[in-house]
């Protein structure tokens, strides 16, 4: 039987499976912004081939994860190879459907086993796959999730649930997977592509925000503040993964005085997070790098910016990742 993260990974599998047709891939092909969705309020981008490729990942053997024997049969039976094949994951929250991120993944792909592995999918699978046919090309549902991706236990208790859900999968040109959580969103994204519709941002500063976007970084960050603070106007930054972690973020606030009350809440809450954690390495003394990463954060105020920053050594991480393991082993945590 599958584990939660084997069944993660079969799962998008599948997911691209359907949704790549007949052409190689370029990641860098058009504008980040092209698919997002109108009212995209915040862009993640997550550079996969960067941090797999890293030293850190791969001592941690957070890699093997993709590598797992039961995995790897289901995603070379498609022609995907995850440690080589995907690029970029681009993640991108929508004000107005805050349950329906759209998700776009870039990268390079075998053609025709992608294309034969859909239409095996869809006649051996038909309970959970949909084949909708629109005016630009054919959108694929994958449908009942919570059948498909069984969640752990835990994310009931936070409000987390797949039941009924759908998971759309498009494929607007060569280098680009869109995702999307309705039928009417991969349908724009169709109808972008062949240049019906342009996007258009209606949060007037995320443009902006996602030009400066470090493509390079493993995780990047570009974040309008939310609605109805006036404090805050954005989050920029990100974190690159070497045999290390270097953490650099800026929140822009509204003038210098905005920023120093920032300042001063971080510091605050970042005092209570290292309390609290304080309190639990005192049961649990293997969590000690926990308390040494949050208190090596740093943060300052200057005019109307405050920069965080934090480097962390592999040694530290590799250490956290190995206590946590062990403790998730001994309660049953998931495997």
């Amino acid at each position: 039987m599958f584990s939660f993260r084997k069944r993660i990974l079969s799962a998008l599998a599948l997911s691209l499976a359907l949704a790549l047709p007949t052409f190689a891939a370029d990641p860098a092909d058009g504008k980040l912004e092209k698919y997002l969705p109108d009212a995209a309020d915040g862009v993640i981008t997550i550079n996969v081939r960067q941090l797999l490729d890293s030293e850190l990942i791969k001592k941690a053997g957070l890699d093997k994860m993709l590598t797992d024997e039961d995995a790897q049969k289901t995603l070379k039976s498609i022609g995907l190879d995850p440690l080589k094949d995907i690029e970029r994951v681009v993640y991108a929250s929508d004000k107005d459907k805050a349950d329906e991120p759209v998700i776009i993944i870039q990268g390079k792909f075998d053609p025709a086993k992608l294309s034969k592995a859909a239409d095996d999918a869809a006649k051996e699978n038909k309970e959970h796959l949909k084949i909708h046919k629109s005016e630009f090309g054919k959108i694929y549902e994958l449908s009942n999730l919570d059948e498909v991706v069984p969640l752990p236990p835990q994310a009931a208790g936070a409000g987390i649930s797949l039941k009924g859900r759908s998971l759309f999968a498009t494929v607007p040109d060569k280098g680009n997977v869109v995702l999307a959580g309705s039928k009417e969103a991969a349908e724009l994204v169709l109808s972008k592509a062949a240049g019906k519709k342009t996007t258009k941002l209606t949060n007037k500063e995320l443009p902006g925000l996602i030009a400066k976007i470090d493509l390079k970084q493993s995780i990047a960050v570009a974040m309008p503040a939310p609605g109805g603070d006036e404090k805050l106007k954005s989050i920029t930054g990100g974190i690159t993964v070497t045999s290390d972690v270097k953490a650099r973020f800026t929140v822009t606030a509204a003038d210098a005085d905005a920023a120093k009350q920032v300042d001063s809440t971080i510091g605050e809450q970042l005092k209570m997070i290292s309390d609290i954690v304080g309190l639990v390495v005192l049961q649990q003394k293997e969590l000690a790098p926990a308390v040494e990463i949050i208190n090596g954060i740093k943060h300052e105020s200057k005019d109307s910016k405050v920069d965080l920053s934090s480097d962390i050594k592999g040694d530290t991480l590799s250490k956290l990742f190995k206590a946590v393991a062990e403790l998730a082993a001994k309660q049953g945590g998931i495997k």
